[in-house]
């Protein structure tokens, strides 16, 4: 990939900064985590679901949440699925290429909540990227009284950060897998099925403080099993994702009802959602 004229490192988060690639992490077939490293001026910081608008100089660029830990001051990781024509690009980029970065953007996880509570991540395929520095916070603060992170992916091959789910698995997280499916020859030990179907068992009547991030579809069903057991509307939070162009409301493009995603989220409560992921009436 050719090298694009550095461009200098800016303050404000609407103007983009050149970032060089500095690590290029293939987690499966088509996501790979980027570790970028500005090449002026100091790392800006981030709250955990924040996202930047990360891309190519002359293809475009796309929101994607930081998913490094918001203690790291060298780099910042953004996990991204190829997809469309910047994904792509992003996704065949090689250490010592040029990315530009603009942000952060949007309102992050209220993880106050979390504290003395039973703190319960919910994450469906990539959805697992904007909860990781969330999870990685509260076990460095202690804030939470237990951790539960409920993982699922399409198959094993598709989970993300597999290595690192060990390591917090090891350090006390309770860590739970589900694969829709999985093939006859497959040494799966985990669940097969939805991951929705994970909640009951660590919903026990304890205070909990939920976070959920994943498919549409998966954020409903999982908001509906939480209100199911008890859990109130305004301890639940959701990522949304939707097409952010601006990243700060200018344009419109992640209207979603009364929403705009990228300065009135990510980061919503199910009591703010309210219907808005709901299907639509025939």
């Amino acid at each position: 990939m050719s090298i694009m004229p550095e461009m200098l490192h800016n303050e404000l988060p609407d103007v983009p900064a050149s970032y060089r690639v500095v690590a290029h992490q293939l987690e499966t077939i088509d996501v790979v985590t980027l570790g970028v490293q500005p090449l002026r001026g100091p790392l800006p910081p981030f709250r955990p679901a924040q996202f930047g608008m990360i891309g190519i100089a002359g293809v475009g660029e796309v929101p994607i949440s930081i998913s490094s830990s918001i203690d790291e001051r060298k780099s910042q990781s953004y996990t991204l699925r190829r997809a469309g024509a910047v994904t792509t690009r992003l996704f065949d980029t090689c250490v010592g290429d040029i990315v530009t970065v603009r942000g952060p953007f949007g309102r992050p996880w209220n993880l106050d909540r979390a504290e003395d509570q039973h703190a319960v991540f919910v994450a469906g395929g990539i959805g697992l990227a904007p909860l990781r520095a969330a999870i990685d916070h509260l076990m460095s603060c202690r804030l939470a009284a237990r951790i539960s992170v409920l993982v699922g992916a399409q198959s094993p091959e598709h989970h993300l950060y597999g290595a690192w789910l060990d390591e917090i698995s090891a350090k006390g997280v309770e860590v739970s897998r589900a694969v829709d499916t999985i093939s006859t020859d497959c040494a799966w030990e985990g669940h097969v099925g939805l991951v929705t179907d994970l909640v009951p068992a660590v919903v026990d009547g304890h205070p909990v403080a939920a976070f959920v991030c994943g498919p549409d579809p998966m954020m409903g069903a999982t908001i509906a099993s939480l209100r199911r057991l008890g859990v109130a509307d305004d301890d639940i939070e959701v990522t949304l994702e939707r097409n952010m162009q601006c990243a700060n409301g200018w344009c419109g493009h992640c209207q979603l009802g009364p929403l705009l995603v990228c300065c009135d989220g990510p980061v919503v409560t199910s009591t703010e959602l309210g219907t808005l992921l709901e299907p639509a009436e025939l």
